[in-house]
């Protein structure tokens, strides 16, 4: 079996989803007939399976009353290889562990995979994010993060707020607004944008991040890819690196970020700014996306990052057509498999603009529409611009959640 043999999580809301999962690995009709119904209770992919392992897995979960779907031709022998989609409540799939333990094939890896996602899923949903001097709940409720862009070219607020002072009255204005986190960033990162000098980028956020951990003290994340910024902002009050490379840009900025005890939050983006929407493309998106959030996660784990330090961000349009965009909403749940908090950022973006025809200034709506269905989907943190009319949604989908049960 591939040492890069893995389970992801697929979400699936319907019998139809259940079925267009099971025919996209080539199961036949009778096949789908009989198992779309069994597939709604968690449902694992796991992808380029060998036809004795898919065998192996198949078999076990038959003989603990749950289903493998696997490709058509495995009985045969026609194809070396299948995608096989475990169905299974979490009891089933906690034996299918034990089981799975005693097998050949490095099967036994591939169990214990399957353990960590399984504990991911039905353990506490929402864990704590922790910096050196915060620590958020995340259970108690989702945390609101507002944007101060200190940029002139921002795609939505550039050159507004170029000016420290005006800057530091802005962050203010958001924390009475509602917002739990003030995320600062000197560096564009729209469409077709490029880099700035890391002399410009500290010019512009150092001394808002200074003047803001001098009069509020709640979590300052620098939204930064770079590790000296990153160095010299944490050392001045910041928290939080929010890196759209999910340090893959910097070596150095992981390290960083650990050794001033910092959170981190690791976003997916598909090129660099400067290329990001030329043509961007994914023959699953949703697995591409937690397959490399995944790797991010290692990465910060291995440079001496805490667990509860990680947050990730699937990059709404970042690298996303509209389609791709829409679709990460619906299947959020599926980043339950990394088992870190979820950033989610729609704010006027343009996948807004393009479903319902409108300029970045009148998206005020859709943004709230998206925020408030991606806190339905599980989202924790909710990165905005429109911090007090977000985050009254956000509370209003909460109560829902919770005392609509």
């Amino acid at each position: 079996m591939p040492q890069s043999l893995s389970p992801r999580v697929v979400v699936v809301d319907s019998r139809e989803a259940a079925a267009r999962e099971m025919r996209s690995i080539g199961v036949c009709e009778g096949g789908v007939d009989a198992m779309q119904d069994k597939a709604r209770t968690i449902i694992l992919k796991i992808t380029g399976a060998s036809v004795p392992v898919a065998h192996i897995l198949k078999q076990q979960m038959l003989s603990l009353g749950g289903d493998a779907a696997v490709h058509a031709h495995v009985l045969t022998h026609a194809v070396d290889s299948s995608d096989v989609l475990l169905m299974g409540t979490p009891l089933q799939l906690r034996r299918l562990v034990e089981r799975l333990s005693f097998q050949p094939f490095d099967v036994p890896a591939l169990g214990e995979r399957i353990a960590k996602i399984v504990s991911d899923m039905t353990g506490p949903t929402h864990p704590t994010l922790r910096g050196k001097s915060f620590s958020l709940d995340l259970s108690e409720r989702v945390r609101i993060m507002g944007v101060v862009n200190v940029t002139p070219d921002s795609f939505s607020d550039g050159g507004l707020y170029l000016q420290p002072t005006e800057a530091l009255r802005h962050a203010l204005a958001l924390v009475e607004d509602g917002a739990d986190i003030i995320d600062i960033g000197g560096q564009s990162s729209r469409p077709g944008s490029d880099p700035v000098t890391e002399e410009e980028e500290l010019k512009r956020v150092l001394p808002v991040v200074e003047m803001l951990a001098e009069e509020w003290p709640g979590p300052i994340s620098i939204d930064t890819s770079s590790a000296r910024v990153a160095r010299e902002t944490l050392a001045v009050g910041a928290g939080i690196v929010n890196d759209i490379t999910a340090f893959s840009g910097d070596p150095e900025l992981a390290g960083v970020t650990a050794e001033h005890g910092a959170a981190c939050i690791l976003m997916h983006m598909q090129g660099t700014p400067a290329t990001m929407q030329e043509d961007p493309s994914y023959d699953d998106v949703m697995g591409e996306i937690c397959g490399i959030l995944a790797q991010a996660v290692e990465r910060a784990s291995g440079a001496g990052i805490g667990d509860d330090q990680i947050a990730v961000d699937p990059g709404i349009g970042f690298g996303k057509t509209t389609k791709h965009n829409l679709a990460i909403l619906k299947h959020l749940p599926e980043l339950a498999v990394l088992g870190k908090p979820v950033v989610i950022g729609t704010s006027r973006k343009g996948f807004i603009g393009n479903v319902l025809d409108l300029p970045v200034e009148e998206r005020l709506e859709g943004t709230i529409a998206t925020a408030a269905y991606a806190v339905a989907q599980g989202a924790r943190i909710v990165r905005v611009h429109d911090v007090k009319p977000v985050a009254r949604a956000v509370r209003m989908v909460e109560a829902c959640i919770t005392q609509g049960a």
